[in-house]
Formats: C-alpha cells, sequence, structure tokens
C-alpha cells in the first residue's frame, strides 16, 4: 500500500489519522517522524505539530519484525536520535532504569534547546516520546528524560525558592503559591517538606502544570 503523510499538534493526534485513514491497527502501520515543529516540541505542551509517514506492513514483513523486534527501550532512542537529526543537533542517549522507570540520559552540546529555560522543553520532548513507545508497544511505561544532569541542577533551584517561601510563610502565617511546576518539580517540593512540622503542601490547578502551595502547618495535603 501507498506511503501517506499525516499531521497532528501531537504524535498521538498524527497515528490516530493513519489508523483512520489505512482502517489497521497501530502494530499493522510502519511510522516515522518526518517534520517536528521545532517551537511547539521544544517549548509548550500545548502547541506541538508533528507530521508523520506511514504505511502498513506487508505479510512477509510482519514475520521479518517478529524476529527483530525493537524494545521500547531501543524505540525510545531512536525515536530520539530521528528528532535530533530533523533539528540538527547532536546527541548520545544512554539507557539505564531506576525505582522501575526507564531512564534516557541525554549528552548533547545543545543543551539549552533540549531542556529550554526552565526545562519545559525536556518535558515536551519527554510527553512525546511516552506518546509514542505506548503507541507502538500499548504500553504506558514509566520514563524519565535528563539531559547533561539537568534536573539535578533544576532540582537544587527548586529546593532554593522553596525553602524561602517557607521562610517567608513562617514569617507571615500566610499560604504562598509557587509558579506552575511540572510533575517532578512538585514531587521535590512535595518531598521537602513531607516530614516538617511547620509547613505542609499542596497542588493547584488543572493538567500537567500546576502550583504548589505552601502552607503553615495543618492548612493542606501534599498531593502532585
Amino acid at each position: 500500500m501507498d506511503i501517506m503523510e499525516f499531521e497532528g499538534k501531537t504524535y498521538e493526534e498524527a497515528v490516530k489519522k493513519a489508523v483512520t485513514e489505512f482502517n489497521v491497527d497501530v502494530k499493522d502501520l510502519d511510522i516515522e517522524v518526518k517534520e517536528v515543529d521545532t517551537k511547539g516540541i521544544l517549548g509548550l505542551l500545548g502547541s506541538k505539530k508533528v507530521r508523520i509517514v506511514a504505511r502498513v506492513h506487508s505479510k512477509s514483513e510482519e514475520t521479518h519484525s517478529e524476529v527483530s523486534e525493537e524494545t521500547p527501550e531501543e524505540y525510545g532512542k531512536r525515536f530520539l536520535m530521528d528528532i535530533a537529526n530533523l533539528l540538527g543537533i547532536s546527541l548520545e542517549v544512554k539507557i539505564t532504569t531506576a525505582n522501575e522507570r526507564i531512564l534516557f540520559l541525554l549528552d548533547s552540546t545543545d543543551e539549552e534547546t533540549l531542556a529550554g529555560r526552565e526545562g519545559e522543553a525536556l518535558e515536551a520532548l519527554q510527553h512525546l516520546v511516552r506518546l509514542a513507545i505506548a503507541k507502538k508497544y500499548k504500553q504506558n511505561l514509566k520514563l524519565l528524560l535528563d539531559v547533561n544532569d539537568f534536573r539535578e541542577k533544576r532540582k537544587k533551584i527548586i529546593i532554593v525558592m522553596a525553602k524561602k517561601l517557607a521562610d517567608k510563610v513562617r514569617r507571615t502565617r500566610k499560604p504562598i503559591k509557587t509558579k506552575p511546576l511540572n510533575p517532578y518539580e512538585r514531587r521535590i517540593i512535595h518531598t521537602l517538606f513531607k516530614s516538617n512540622r511547620g509547613i505542609s503542601t499542596s497542588s493547584e490547578g488543572d493538567g500537567h502544570t500546576k502550583r504548589v502551595i505552601i502552607s503553615p502547618s495543618g492548612s493542606g495535603n501534599a498531593r502532585s
């Protein structure tokens, strides 16, 4: 069957169009990312644009793929390398595991592009990789992307910020809200004050990013 192009605001949307057009299951399709809107993918989660090409497996290809099928980790790595090639970014990917989570550790001279100023680009890229793996393997795997230990550096910044806000809460006895944070950053703050008798935390908002409310003890319950 002919190769066809599909475009969507997300990888998931583009694949859904391909499935509808060919009237087959996702597992019966060969899918390749051809174009990524870098302003969207490496910017905010809500403004992505992805273009893919898709075609239906032949019977012989299906038999061969059963023998040489990639693991989700290998597919995720190849997916990341394809995006890096499209963007002209130098990239090395190391895969490991920790706490039942797949870690994609990226090494690149283009950290600012891959991570963004406050990690928004890294979160968007992680979201895209998770969707791609979920669609291909029908598994919602726990995974984490990091580039040049960006998350550890970001963790230190978040902790300093949270401690300063907590000091103000103790002085004023009034709750303070952080700016919108992703789940990883919110967990840092919740964990930091988990056993603190003077401070409690809770999250406020909908969607991927939420604000953390830092309150005098007894005013809230921690949640992500």
